[in-house]
């Protein structure tokens, strides 16, 4: 039995009463529960496992006549409208391309969408537009519940785009991936324990939703590592997005690249969704077989050529009608045919299809007879509906994305709703900065828990290298001092490489960050900290190992240990956080290692040992202030050898220049300033640089 949700008119919310009769009359009541009454915690749990077993049950049986009834669960109904949509590009000649032109549409809650045409027809263009993902300039507008959400800051609150590629760390298993995300945009409530069994069953829910209970503990995977299937995956990516809230979803091929059995579970999954929680999903897709088709409510389709009719809808309207459309516009869909497949046929410019075979029609002659129809019959029509669902202003997205959780509060006892979260509601992320970063370091310090292979393998190299410089450099310390100063520059041209090497790693993690950033699951600053923090330090323990073991086979004083590791310590944040500065900007891994080495090459030359203050020439005398390994190497030098007492000691730092280099703590003060800057300038390119072009 289908149970319809109320939703309070005045709210625009479930109502408690309403879905408590609701969930009853769907599942039963709960043990121990009379009738009037709330909602208790044990309730509540009882409700959210019903649901997990009645969605594993629905998924199973599913096909396009299943009917799915929704849960109170709801954020409350979000359609989307947009009129007059118009965009252009110009080619390195100056020419003008048209890719869409006078698009206009009306989607109600709870829809599942199709968004069709042939390649170059603009769809992608426009779910982009839809999606507020286009970076470009382009005319129009597009309104959510009566309002604008053209620079909506808050529209990733409650919208949630689909890549065509699945972008996930691939160590991490599938209910980490989600619960991720779920707790970024579900913060719990300050001074209230966490009921944890609570989160656990409503993710459990939304996995099971999804079909992917089965497979919660197994890995993504990807290149490196074995894990889920594509089909699997894709549905990951899609739960990410149901998880955090989000009323709205925009799908750009979910399809693309997997089998004819695992598309049909994709879009089958979506299509549940609408029913279940109302979800409103706009899906870019090519054409899907005649199972496929079935499942979607809504089709839009569009047409190509760009010189012509290129991005100018032909239909807009029921999947069920298309057939119907099609007679009307003089064009009956053959017996036995896939009605959007006859479409695609008849209104791909230049394409030779059976019509024009049989000599009834000429070449283009259908596309032309479906943008008229269309112009002349719907778009009228269509044009009215656009303007009045855009001046009915119900309840705003972003004041729904707040309430998120209201369905459930309103099931349950005042007690009970405590426990639920309340996401900050003036804010583009859900959560603080603080929480963003403990939740940020939970996700990594796993990373590195399932890549302790590759770390025993770095420390392994460290103690390789060490060995290798210790042994050439054994107990240097009874040799002449000037003789030190190969030993000192060739620990810190190996503890500053050390950085260079996790660059490719910085470079895929920030493509993740880019897409999650995006879709307000957390900052930049946050990301920046914690992968900072949390790299500089596995750096700093391989770097550590070496440093200790050549400083022991170098045979130095211990009692200038501290300083000696201090003056490494500072040189390595440096270099870290150029390199990561570099991670930041290139756009690749490969060419971020090609990108560092010209201003690293110059920081190693320039460092007061190779190319000293006495032999600099004095129009590059700029390029050893600008050194990091000038000033470690300065310091490190008169902190060893400056004594007036010894004569080996003196010709150090007479021979090098020295006595000339800044003060010890000026030299410490300009190391923590470069640190700054890098770390600045990261921000910055990550903020600015490498972004998504739409």
């Amino acid at each position: 039995m289908e149970v319809k949700v109320h939703v309070d008119p005045e709210v625009g919310l479930p109502d408690r009463n309403a879905n408590t009769k609701a969930v009853v009359d769907m599942f039963g009541s709960p043990p121990g529960w009379q009738e009037g009454q709330p909602f208790d915690s044990s309730h509540t749990k009882w409700f959210l496992r019903q649901v997990v077993m009645q969605n594993e049950q629905l998924l199973a049986e599913m096909d396009s006549q299943t009917k799915i009834p929704a849960i109170p669960l709801k954020n409350g109904d979000i359609g989307l409208a947009w009129k007059n949509v118009n965009f252009k590009t110009t080619d390195s000649k100056g020419n003008e391309k048209v890719i869409l032109q006078n698009c206009w549409g009306n989607i109600k809650p709870g829809t599942l969408v199709a968004l069709m045409g042939p390649s170059g027809c603009g769809k992608s263009t426009l779910l982009d537009i839809l999606a507020q993902k286009k970076t470009t300039p382009y005319d129009g507008d597009v309104f959510s519940n009566g309002h604008d959400v053209t620079g909506d800051r808050f529209f990733p609150r409650y919208a949630t785009y689909v890549p065509q590629a699945d972008l996930m760390h691939e160590s991490l298993t599938v209910r980490e991936t989600v619960a991720a995300d779920g707790a970024l945009k579900n913060p719990h409530p300050k001074n209230v324990e966490e009921d944890p069994e609570v989160r656990s069953l409503v993710l459990d829910m939304y996995l099971s939703a999804l079909g992917l209970s089965h497979v919660k503990d197994t890995l993504i995977g990807g290149e490196h590592r074995r894990g889920v299937s594509g089909g699997q995956k894709r549905r990951v990516t899609l739960a990410r997005g149901l998880v955090t809230g989000a009323q709205l979803m925009f799908a750009d091929e979910p399809t693309s690249g997997l089998s004819a059995t695992d598309a049909e579970t994709c879009i089958k999954v979506l299509r549940f969704l609408t029913r279940r929680v109302g979800l409103t999903a706009i899906v870019v897709i090519h054409q899907p077989r005649i199972e496929v088709a079935e499942l979607f409510d809504h089709l839009i389709m569009m047409t190509a050529d760009p010189m012509t009719y290129g991005g100018s809808t032909v239909y807009n309207g029921p999947m069920s009608e298309a057939m119907e459309y099609c007679r009307q516009v003089g064009y009956p869909v053959p017996e036995r045919a896939n009605v959007v497949d006859w479409m695609m046929d008849v209104i791909s410019p230049g394409y030779k299809h059976m019509l024009v075979k049989q000599g009834k029609k000429m070449v283009d002659e259908s596309v032309r007879d479906f943008v008229s129809y269309f112009k002349m019959n719907v778009q009228p029509t269509l044009r009215t509906e656009v303007l009045n669902a855009m001046a009915v202003k119900r309840m705003h997205p972003k004041d729904l994305a707040v309430n998120k959780w209201e369905g459930i509060q309103r099931l349950a006892s005042s007690d009970m709703s405590r426990h639920f979260p309340i996401p900050r509601p003036n804010s583009v992320n859900a959560t603080s900065p603080w929480r963003q970063m403990l939740i940020l370091a939970i996700l990594k310090l796993k990373l590195l828990q399932r890549d302790a292979k590759g770390l025993r393998m770095r420390l392994g190299m460290s103690v390789f290298q060490a060995c290798i410089l210790g042994i050439a450099f054994y107990d240097i310390a009874s040799s002449a001092e000037i003789m030190h100063m190969q030993f000192l520059f060739l620990v810190m041209q190996m503890v500053a490489m050390g950085g260079m090497q996790v660059m490719p790693a910085l470079v895929d993690a920030r493509t993740i960050m880019k897409k999650e950033v995006g879709e307000a699951l957390y900052g930049v600053g946050p990301w920046i900290a914690i992968m900072g923090v949390i790299d500089g330090l596995v750096t700093l323990l391989s770097s550590s190992v070496f440093v200790v073991i050549v400083y022991a086979c170098g045979g130095m004083d211990w009692s200038n240990f501290g300083m000696f590791y201090l003056y490494l310590v500072m040189l390595i944040l440096v270099m870290d956080a150029y390199f990561s500065l570099i991670a930041a900007v290139a756009k690749t891994g490969e060419l971020a290692q090609v990108t560092a080495l010209p201003l690293m090459i110059m920081f190693m030359m320039y460092n007061g040992f190779l190319v000293t203050k006495a032999t600099v020439p004095d129009f590059m005398v700029w390029a050893l202030y600008c050194s990091p390994f000038y000033y470690t190497i300065a310091n490190l030098a008169r902190d060893l050898y400056d004594d007036p007492e010894c004569a080996g000691c003196m010709v150090v730092i007479n021979t090098y220049g020295f006595d000339e280099a800044p003060d010890k703590v000026v030299g410490i003060i300009i190391l923590i300033i470069m640190f700054l800057l890098f770390r600045i300038a990261q921000i910055f390119a990550l903020i600015y640089l490498n972004n998504p072009q739409c």
